[in-house]
Order: structure tokens, then sequence, then C-alpha cells
């Protein structure tokens, strides 16, 4: 009786790791190297988010946005990013086109040239929440910490592209622009864009 038991846990444990190594396997690629990936179109590429952040960045400094508003008030602007809006056929991009964003923004620059606040729902729920334990004394506060800080501007991108088709490729002209727009006045403070072409083949996959 043992030794049909111990047969047949042996048996199981073998059929598990067949089963395993029949499994789908994965390559590490850089992420740097869109040409590596073979599930890619010609849609946005990680690169390309890269290099939209470098221009719109270049762009920005070039109107001297915040050095004009720390000559004024004598502190780096707040900046709210808006989710950006996606009239493209990429869906996917958006979200991490926004984390990019924000994320290449601040590598780029000091606390003392921009900085920027969390507006996201479960963020600000998880603010009020902390909030109100801290008034209440169930955790103690920093004086002065008190209040969220004001959006001095927002910052709007939007995707669009133009997309078209021969039957054998499929071509993509993507335009990310971007807006900052005072929240007092709605004035367009600052807007820059770079335009981004890709071919595929017919048989690409898109994301």
């Amino acid at each position: 009786m043992i030794k049909n038991r111990l047969f047949l846990l042996m048996t199981a444990i073998a059929l598990l790791m067949t089963v395993a190594a029949c499994g789908s396997e994965s390559t590490r690629v850089d992420p740097k190297d869109d040409e590596e990936d073979p599930i890619q179109s010609s849609g946005p590429y990680s690169s390309d988010l890269l290099e939209v952040t470098d221009v719109i960045m270049a762009q920005f400094k070039a109107e001297r946005v915040s050095e004009d508003f720390r000559d004024q008030y004598k502190d780096a602007p707040i900046i709210a990013v808006i989710r950006p809006l996606n009239d493209t056929r990429f869906p996917n991009i958006t979200k991490i086109f926004e984390e990019r964003l924000i994320s290449g923004l601040m590598k780029k620059t000091t606390r003392r040239e921009l900085r920027f606040v969390n507006r996201e729902s479960d963020t600000l729920d998880a603010v009020a929440a902390e909030k109100a334990m801290k008034e209440s004394g169930e955790v103690t506060d920093r004086s002065g910490r008190r209040t969220k800080y004001g959006a001095d501007f927002f910052l709007k991108a939007k995707f669009t592209a133009l997309s078209m088709t021969d039957g054998d490729h499929s071509s993509d002209t993507i335009n990310y622009s971007f807006e900052l727009i005072d929240p007092e006045t709605t004035e367009i403070v600052f807007k820059g864009d770079h335009l981004i072409k890709r071919v595929s083949e017919k048989d690409a996959l898109y994301r």
C-alpha cells in the first residue's frame, strides 16, 4: 500500500513537471529596444513616449513658464496633470503615457522649478481619511500642513491620429499635443506638440 501511494505521488509530481515544461517561455526584453518586441505595431512604441516627453520638456523650458512664475510669486508653480484625451486606435497607451509623462517631467526638473499634485480619486479619498484622523486626534499631524495644495496650472495632453491602410501596410501619424492652462482664467499659458509616424505590415498585432 505504501509503495502504491509513493508511486502515485511520484507520478503526480512528474506530471506536474511535464505540464510546467510545456508552458510558454518568456524572454526579457529591454523596454528601450522596441525593435526586439515582435508584438509591435505602427502605433506608439515605448521609445516614442520617452521622445515625446523630452521634446515637450524642451519646448516648455524654452517658453520660460516656470522662471516667469517664480519671478512673480517667488515659488515654483504647482501642476495638476489631467488624464490625457486619447483619440487614437491605441487605447492602452493613455495611462502609461500619463505615468511616464509625470515621472519624466519630475526627473528633468527640480522642486524649485515645478511641483506636481496627485488628483486621482483613490488618492483624494485616502487624503480625506487621513485628514479626518489627524483632526480627531487619532493620529498626529504637523502644524501648517493640513491644506491640500491648489494647482497653479493644469497640464492637459491629447493624442490624435491619422490612420490609413493600403491592405498590405498600416500607417499611423500620431500628434501628441500639450496645453498648460491657468485654472483661474482658462488661459492657455503654453502649448506644444510632437508628431510621430510609424508604418507596420498587414499582419502586425496591435496592442
